[in-house]
């Protein structure tokens, strides 16, 4: 009970500052779609359409509760900047010397524990199911992945030989810090290999 008063306290914190923008400027600036008509601002996560009610932007379907809290980050930052295209560690964001470097490491580890279950053609049907997208790098595997429209991030896979476990790294865009914190930066992280995992086990 405790945890989910605590949770409602930043839901409402994040909402607050949303009341006061122009959904149709949000919705630009975000790369979303805005139906004034029906008051509803929708953006895609993951493959999945949700739709933000305006003026109290509830969250329609209904996400798990820190992927709610980060929508609205994400809609409260967004200043329009594209994608650079270039990736960076969670340690080289903004602020992220402590908090990206030591996430790093610990997504590297989370990786490592169940890709070596894995074969390549299970990883690949659970990156699509996210609407992962496969892009030519010097490793197994990399994927990236559209969280947000302007926040993607991108898997990196080297998948086990016979001197090798198999092992991978996330990464984020260079232009993560015009939309998330590196704290909500790493909750996104958690949030991608949750979802993988339980993509694995259907």
């Amino acid at each position: 009970m405790e945890e989910n008063r605590a949770f409602e306290q930043m839901r409402m914190a994040a909402q607050a500052p949303l009341q006061e923008r122009d959904p149709a400027q949000l919705a630009a600036m975000a790369d979303g779609d805005w139906d004034p008509d029906r008051g509803l601002l929708t953006v895609q996560t993951l493959g999945q359409a949700v739709s933000v009610a305006v003026p109290d932007y509830y969250v329609t379907p209904e996400l798990e509760p820190w992927h709610t809290l980060i929508l609205l980050h994400y809609l409260a930052n967004a200043d329009g900047t594209p994608p650079a295209g270039r990736l960076m560690t969670f340690g080289a964001m903004r602020d992220g010397l402590i908090r990206g470097t030591k996430y790093d490491a610990a997504s590297e580890k989370q990786l490592s524990d169940f890709l070596n279950l894995l074969t390549p053609e299970r990883l690949r049907a659970a990156c699509r199911a996210l609407a992962g997208r496969e892009l030519p790098e010097k490793c197994d595997l990399c994927v990236t992945f559209p969280l947000f429209p302007r926040f993607p991030v991108t898997m990196k896979v080297w998948f086990a030989d016979e001197e090798f476990p198999a092992s991978g790294k996330l990464f984020v865009d260079q232009s993560a810090d015009h939309y998330l914190s590196v704290e909500d930066a790493v909750t996104v992280g958690d949030l991608l290999i949750e979802r993988l995992k339980r993509e694995l086990q259907k």
